[in-house]
């Protein structure tokens, strides 16, 4: 059976090459057939009916299908510390803590979460940051969400060290700079080793000078992320050695920037440097002891 339109648009073309036909001149050659004339006419019953077997169908059963839960990665490379980064700048407030109990639940100490998954994670968002991946929102979402486990996990972290030692630590970073994560982090490490702990960032230069002449501190800390306050960075130090409540006061640099740079404890005016959270407490416990002697 024919459409009735497809009834009407034949007898067009039919009458219109029977007056092209009349109209041409004896022994001219006919003009060469419109290219959409070559095309297949279109069938209307062929189209529904391959919507009805074989379109619609995959659509219902798409819709049907319930997709699996992606199983949760290993932290041990750099595609599981990506994911975990998507899970803590995601829309769940449970799922990165939950991905957490897991690996733990498989072993993972509280110690490998710091510093395998939590620190690679919180560098991972700054990098993407740094090159437009993604926004401010969902970095500060991200690490504040690190920041969380970290606290969720500092209990149990605490647990396993030890409570002996008593000297006093400042740690902060150069007033203005905006990533404290790894300083958090290295201030759970200085807990659990038995210090008596202050932390910052402080809002201004004053605040911190301020702090470290009314109380006394054996070793102030730097976590370096950039060289934009290396300056200020280097001014602090100064005014922390010539204002500090204890005049022999050890001064420690860490963080990103002295892997990079590590001639930088020598041009800032700094006593030593620390690279591993996991070390720290120990460096600065014999930096202390080089001091007195």
């Amino acid at each position: 059976m024919t459409d009735v339109n497809e009834q009407s648009f034949s007898t067009v073309i039919n009458s219109d090459s029977a007056v092209a036909q009349a109209a041409r001149p004896q022994g001219a050659q006919p003009p060469p057939e419109p290219i959409w004339r070559f095309r297949p006419t279109l069938q209307p019953i062929s189209v529904v009916r391959t919507l009805k077997t074989r379109i619609i169908p995959k659509i219902v059963l798409a819709l049907r299908s319930t997709p699996k839960a992606p199983e949760p990665a290993k932290p041990d490379g750099r595609n599981t510390i990506a994911q975990f980064a998507v899970l803590v700048s995601g829309e769940s407030d449970g799922a990165a803590f939950a991905f957490v109990q897991e690996v733990m639940a498989e072993g993972m100490s509280v110690e490998t979460v710091f510093i395998d998954l939590l620190a690679p994670t919180a560098r991972h968002l700054g990098t993407l940051w740094e090159s437009d991946a993604t926004d401010f929102a969902n970095v500060t979402l991200g690490v504040g969400r690190l920041q969380l486990i970290m606290r969720e996990l500092g209990e149990a972290f605490f647990e396993h060290g030890r409570s002996d030692g008593g000297e006093s630590a400042l740690l902060t970073t150069i007033p203005g700079e905006q990533h404290s994560f790894g300083l958090s982090m290295v201030a759970e490490f200085f807990r659990r080793a038995g210090w008596n702990l202050c932390t910052g960032p402080f809002s201004s230069h004053q605040e911190l000078t301020s702090l470290v002449h009314n109380h006394w501190f054996d070793v102030v800390g730097f976590s370096v992320s950039s060289d934009r306050r290396l300056e200020e960075l280097k001014q602090d130090i100064c005014d922390i050695r010539r204002d500090s409540r204890n005049r022999n006061v050890g001064i420690m640099l860490g963080g990103p920037m002295m892997a990079r740079d590590p001639g930088l404890v020598a041009s800032m005016g700094a006593d030593m440097m620390s690279l591993e959270a996991t070390n720290a407490p120990q460096q600065a416990r014999n930096l202390i002891e080089l001091k007195k002697r």
